[in-house]
């Protein structure tokens, strides 16, 4: 990891944590098992609540940290539970309306604008929707 990634995870972990509210992303430092090396990876990342659920997103699904989760299979969301207990998730891949729903929801509120986008951040879902087998929206189920 370099240091600008190690500081990132630091200030994240450094901070309150910051109560889920249905449709605002909120940072949490999620922790995989790298799929070649088999070592730990965390990364810092927007995790959007949305009905209920709990989404991570990316521009592309090329990233380390979007093909570690895949490959892993499970993660643990940092103090992420009832009094800031860590919790454990699945990682599910979701395609469709329900991927599109969430990249409207979340790409407006966020500061960055990724150039490997497809289409504008605030495009409609009904353009989203044609291209979300591009991007990664996975869906953090509870790991049971």
């Amino acid at each position: 990891m370099d240091e600008a990634a190690r500081k990132m995870i630091d200030q994240l972990r450094a901070r309150p944590v910051e109560p889920y509210a249905d449709g605002r992303p909120v940072a949490r430092v999620i922790d995989v098992v790298g799929r070649r090396s088999g070592e730990p990876r965390p990364f810092g990342v927007n995790v959007t609540a949305l009905d209920g659920r709990l989404y991570v997103c990316s521009a592309t699904r090329a990233r380390d940290w979007v093909r570690n989760l895949v490959a892993a299979g499970r993660c643990r969301v940092e103090r992420d539970g009832p009094a800031g207990a860590d919790t454990e998730r699945r990682p599910v891949m979701v395609e469709g309306h329900e991927a599109a729903r969430v990249l409207a929801t979340y790409l407006p509120q966020v500061e960055y604008r990724d150039p490997l986008l497809p289409f504008a951040p605030e495009a409609p879902v009904e353009e989203i929707v044609r291209h979300v087998g591009r991007t990664a929206v996975l869906r953090l189920d509870p790991a049971t």
